[in-house]
């Protein structure tokens, strides 16, 4: 491809790529009930800060209207939120130009296919990191999370789930779950599989009861039997509140190609970065911390809990196996 060409493939990978997250951020929300935000934006620094008051405590007292005497006094508090900064990017593409020109096809068309393949795994990534997060913040939080470990996942375990949060269970209004899981609620007479959204490995169905099952395969709703012998896999299923976590798109995200030479043909190498936010609902991140890999992310001690009341939190977590 010549100087003038590789630029045409470089625009369209570039607007294949935004555009493709752009228009999905919006699907994706709808469809998840706003549990799981993705949004565009853009942060600098290494964290986002968010100041919000406490709830105060001792606020309301009985009152003896033939009594006398002082009362103590209580106090408002702030909380600071932080939301952390993770940086991602592709692993170096390899192609030849050769590959394009020999069969006389418009190196647009390959620009768009990766372009697009980009998007789908920043989103992918955003989706999985934010899943990540929220199992190891609840897991540090043992007062939102239902052992059903004696048997697989049935209604019975998600309504006890749920009852964590006491009189606002019905805050909970969408399930992130494994396929194995969702299958044995299947199993269970689970029959309303109207689909209402698909892109990548993510699937989005809802249940007789109004809320919403996201289901996915993500890594972290899957915790291997220590031995590796299988017969004792755990699966964590979420259950969320609106807002459980938010993925801000920094909107920075930057490709290049470099060429190649000193092999058998000319070679161009693409490669790409960019960052988001995360913030998890009712959870604070470790400032110690900055740009944090997956093994930070999924550290519970990272994720100190903010809110006064569990019920002001992501949401529950269900174990089964």
């Amino acid at each position: 491809m010549a100087l003038s060409t590789m630029q045409v493939f470089n625009d369209f990978m570039y607007r294949a790529a935004t555009e493709t997250i752009r228009q999905q951020i919006e699907l994706f929300n709808g469809a998840t009930n706003n549990a799981l935000q993705l949004r565009t934006t853009g942060n600098t620094g290494d964290f986002a800060h968010e100041v919000t008051y406490s709830a105060i405590s001792n606020l309301m007292r009985r009152r003896n209207a033939y009594g006398s005497g002082s009362v103590a006094a209580t106090s408002i508090g702030q909380l600071d939120h932080v939301a952390v900064k993770i940086a991602g990017g592709t692993a170096p593409v390899e192609f030849e130009p050769n590959q394009f020109t020999w069969i006389q096809r418009n190196p647009e068309e390959a620009g768009v296919v990766i372009g697009e393949q980009v998007a789908r795994g920043v989103i992918a990534d955003e989706v999985n990191t934010a899943i990540l997060a929220l199992v190891a913040a609840m897991s540090g939080n043992t007062d939102v999370n239902h052992d059903a470990t004696a048997g697989t996942l049935n209604l019975a375990a998600l309504n006890k789930g749920a009852g964590k949060f006491g009189d606002r269970m019905m805050d909970i209004n969408t399930w992130v779950i494994h396929s194995k899981a969702m299958t044995d609620l299947f199993d269970n007479a689970l029959t309303n599989s109207s689909r209402l959204f698909e892109f990548g490995t993510v699937r989005v169905t809802e249940d007789g009861f109004g809320r919403r099952f996201v289901m996915t395969d993500s890594p972290g709703l899957y915790v291997p039997e220590a031995d590796g012998a299988g017969t004792d896999d755990n699966y964590k299923t979420l259950g969320l509140a609106t807002g459980a976590a938010v993925v801000e798109d920094n909107d920075d995200y930057y490709g290049t190609i470099e060429e190649k030479t000193g092999n058998e043909n000319i070679q161009r190498v693409f490669q790409a970065e960019y960052t988001f936010n995360l913030g998890l609902k009712g959870y604070s991140w470790d400032t110690a911390t900055k740009s944090p890999d997956d093994s930070a992310l999924g550290t519970a001690a990272n994720w100190s809990k903010l809110a006064t009341s569990n019920k002001d939190t992501a949401g529950v977590l269900i174990t089964s196996l």
